[in-house]
This record gives structure tokens, sequence and C-alpha cells, in this order.
């Protein structure tokens, strides 16, 4: 059994020294390919990066507006009871302290802010050009977008995009070219997200061709979604407010003419001819006004006291967004680095040019 043991260890070893005889050989075999045909392997580089360096410098150049905020909530703010719901999570049971169902809670808001719909409101928010035109014409002017349009729309110089109102109705065709735009927009000029992972500071950022549109874009982009926001959060409290708001105003129209009315009550049992039938009318309707007016004046202050707690209730779901950094002109110049795409497309040619050798001298397309 020794034997045969030593014997297998021996052929193992043998099979082991071929292979790494063999990878040795083939080594210096692709090396003196390489080496032979060095010169046109560097001309191939030198190529590459030249393109490189061509398609850096017909980029154009961006202006980059740059906003950071963060959202405080106090309903978020849960204290022990969020520690004792994440021990309580590691069992499975579930308290209701999670809060990563807000549009603004975890990840969602790097969702949120790259949705087409609130994209499609800003461009169609007003433009600071024109009281009939919209950031979209701006956007569309910039960019020089009739001119590619032309010969797909007939009277394209008629086209424009008024704001965006409630009544307001946009064709098929314009429909259609703001998702071009926004489309355009999301995948490469407008970009959201955390400046740190643990941190509670979200950045958005817009690059384009003009300062000012990328300026209003960012400004707008992040007001439309904390509104929103906003609107989301507080739309029950709010609508409480306002019912509660309407009751109290019609109750204190109700108060005073009751008001009103006891008053000439009292001024006409003054100047009331002496009659006992009238003085008895005047006494009981006196008596039920007044009666009246104080249950008025209960109901007013009750409403009032459930007002101001639901005022109070509304203060507290109302976030705060707190702006740290905003735009500011002039904003800063973004240009493709020509030094790095020369070395980036240089190196990618030149791994393409050793790739074709060796492959092509494996395959006896090249002589040896």
């Amino acid at each position: 059994m020794e034997k045969t043991d030593l014997t297998e260890v021996s052929t193992i070893t043998k099979a082991d020294s071929l292979i790494l005889r063999d990878l040795h050989y083939k080594w210096k075999h692709w090396v003196k390919i390489v080496k032979a045909n060095w010169i046109k392997i560097g001309v191939i580089s030198c190529l590459g990066g030249l393109l490189g360096y061509g398609y850096a410098y017909l980029q154009p150049l961006n202006y980059q507006a740059k906003m950071v905020f963060v959202v405080e909530d106090a309903r978020n703010n849960t204290g022990n009871l969020g520690n004792i719901s994440s021990l309580a999570g590691q069992f499975g049971v579930d308290l209701g302290a999670n809060n990563n169902n807000n549009i603004l809670s975890g990840d969602n808001i790097l969702y949120y802010y790259r949705s087409a719909s609130l994209a499609k409101e800003v461009l169609l928010s007003p433009s600071l050009a024109g009281a009939n035109l919209s950031v979209m014409d701006d956007y569309v002017k910039i960019y020089g977008l009739k001119e590619s349009w032309s010969s797909k729309i007939e009277h394209i110089d008629q086209l424009h995009f008024s704001p965006m109102t409630a009544k307001q109705n946009y064709s098929v065709q314009q429909d259609s070219l703001i998702q071009i735009v926004v489309e355009k927009i999301l995948a490469g000029q407008f970009s959201v997200e955390r400046i740190d992972k643990k941190a509670s500071f979200i950045e958005v950022s817009t690059n384009m061709l003009d300062p000012n549109l990328s300026k209003i874009y960012c400004e707008r982009i992040v007001g439309a979604a904390v509104n929103r926001y906003i609107q989301f959060k507080t739309q029950r409290q709010k609508s409480t407010v306002d019912k509660l708001q309407k009751r109290l105003d019609s109750i204190a129209g109700l108060l005073t003419q009751k008001t009103i009315y006891s008053a000439n009550l009292q001024t006409s049992n003054a100047t009331m001819d002496i009659n006992a039938i009238y003085k008895t009318n005047s006494a009981v309707a006196t008596e039920t006004s007044s009666r009246e007016k104080t249950l008025l004046s209960g109901i007013f202050a009750s409403v009032t006291q459930n007002l101001e707690m639901a005022k109070f209730n509304l203060s507290q779901e109302t976030p705060v967004i707190q702006v740290i950094d905003s735009p500011v002109l002039p904003l800063k110049e973004v240009k493709t680095s020509k030094l790095k795409m020369l070395l980036v497309f240089g190196m990618l040619f030149c791994m393409g040019a050793l790739f074709y050798s060796v492959i092509a001298h494996e395959l006896k397309f090249l002589p040896k």
C-alpha cells in the first residue's frame, strides 16, 4: 500500500511540474510575441489615447448645482420606544415604530427624487424668461432640441410649453417630447444620493449646459419634493384643522348675531312703554336669548380648544426641512478630463492590441 501511495504522489508531482513548465513556456512565448509587435501595440495605444483626448475635447462644458438638506421629523424620534421596537423585531414582533414607509425615510428618497412625475412638474414650472414660458422651453432652447426635432415635427417653431396649471392640457405630441427630456435628465444630468449612509444629509445635484437652468432645476426639484412630502404627511391633520376652523367661524357668526339680538332686546326693554303684556314677552325673549348665548359661548370655547389642539398636532406632524447648502452663482464648471480620457482610452486600446496579437498568433493569423 505504501509503495502504491508513493507512486501516486510521484505521478501527481510530475503532472503539476508539467503544467507549470507548460505555463512558463506559454508566458515566454507570449512575451516574445509582444516584443515582436511592440511597435504596432504602441501605435494603437497612442491612437486610442488621441481618440480619448478628442472625445474629452468635444464634450461640452457643464455647470454643476448642488443642494444639501436634512429632514427632521418629530414623529420619527421615538426615543426608547425605537430601541424596544428594534429589540422586539429580533424576535419577530412589530411594535409599529418602523418609519421606512415614509417617503423621505431610508432609501425611498433616492427613488422618489428620480420619479418622472417630479421631473415633469419642475420642467413645467414657470420660467424666469417670460410669463407664458416654462423651464421646458428654456431647456429646449439651450440644448437646441428644436433643430433635432424639426425633421419629425411640423411647425416646431410654434411649439411652446405653457406652465402647468390645474386646467392645463397638453397634446400627445407635447407629452412625448416632455417624456424624452425627462429621460435625458434622469439618465445623466441629475443625481441624488446620501452624503454618508449613517447620516441623514441628502445631496441633490444637476449638471447642465446653462448655469441658471442648472440652478433653477436643482432648487425647484427640492422645493417640489419637500412640498409634496409635507402635504402627504399633514394631509389628514390639516383636513381636521380646516373643518374645525370652519365650524369655529360658523359658531362665531351665530354668537355675534345672538349678542347683537340680546343687546337690542335690552335697549328695547329700557325704552318700552309701560305695559304688562309687552314686558312679559320681552323678559321671556331676553332670558331665551341669554341662554342661547351662554350655550353658544360654551360650544365656541370647546371648539376653540379642539382647534388649538389640532393645530399643535399639525405642527408636530409637519417635518422641518433644513437646507444646509444651496447653489450659488457662479456654479462649478464640470468638464471631462482630457488627461483621464487619454489614459483610459490608451490603456483600453493597449489591452485590446495585446489580446489581439496573442490570440491572432495562436490562431496562426500572424507569422511567427
